[in-house]
């Protein structure tokens, strides 16, 4: 199966960006940039950061997301995993499967349950969810570099809100 991984680093996947807009304006095509779309935009740029630094081959999003979530809430079984990381179960299965092979977790039958799988991490797991954590400590800085703690305190209610509506719409599907 195809990764789905960017070939691209941070710095050239802002160049083709940065092109992408050029070509756009020589052609007198009017960009529109909804907030949404610079929120996608900044994401994409943080997440080739973070995985330009990688320990594993593999790290997507979804892996580092799950990484996360079982490191603060270790022996979840796939399902209460899919909805902590707000992940289709089968992206779950998907990923679990890639992260079994690089011996980052391990999955268990629950001893009451025998239909229920939990979710452990394994010492690499943890130690590689530790690496990331700092990759995405390094990231963010950067991020905010310049802003000021009112910048931060506005920045972080405004995200608050579109969170909060999106899980609303989400909630009401």
């Amino acid at each position: 199966m195809a990764e789905r991984r960017s070939n691209y680093t941070g710095a050239e996947h802002a160049e083709i960006i940065k092109r992408t807009i050029e070509a756009a304006e020589n052609d007198q095509m009017e960009i529109t940039v909804t907030p949404m779309m610079l929120l996608n935009e900044i994401t994409r740029m943080a997440s080739c950061l973070v995985e330009d630094g990688a320990p594993t081959q593999f790290m997507q999003n979804s892996s580092r997301l799950i990484l996360r979530v079982l490191s603060c809430r270790s022996g979840l079984c796939q399902l209460d995993l899919a909805r902590a990381t707000h992940l289709k179960p089968p992206t779950i299965s998907v990923a679990l499967s890639k992260m079994e092979q690089e011996n980052l977790v391990t999955r268990v039958v629950d001893g009451t349950d025998g239909r229920a799988t939990r979710v452990f991490l394994t010492d690499k797991g943890i130690e590689i969810n530790e690496q990331l954590k700092e990759r995405i400590r390094t990231v963010d800085a950067a991020a905010i570099k310049g802003l000021t703690d009112e910048d931060l305190e506005a920045l972080g209610a405004t995200l608050e809100k579109i969170r909060r509506n999106l899980r609303e719409v989400s909630e009401n599907k």
